[in-house]
């Protein structure tokens, strides 16, 4: 049963990041980087926290510090 979950939210990141790349038109601009990588950070902290709970505190900060760089990004324009 856990394999299957593991495999149905990696399966939706891949929808999410398909659908997000298909509806950019400008290119990988900052604010379309930004939204690709936090549909990465939030797939994998989601594959994380439910493939193993011993080791999850070092990967979710990683994550956590990640996801904080890119909602903290100012645009110079």
């Amino acid at each position: 049963m856990q394999q299957q979950v593991l495999w149905v939210i990696a399966g939706i990141g891949v929808l999410t990041l398909g659908g997000a790349i298909f509806r950019m038109e400008d290119g990988f601009g900052p604010f379309n980087l930004r939204v690709i990588g936090i549909i990465l950070v939030a797939t994998f902290a989601s594959i994380l926290a439910i493939s193993d709970g011993g080791s999850i505190t070092s990967a979710m900060g990683i994550l956590g510090a990640i996801a904080g760089y890119l909602f903290g990004i100012k645009d110079s324009t």
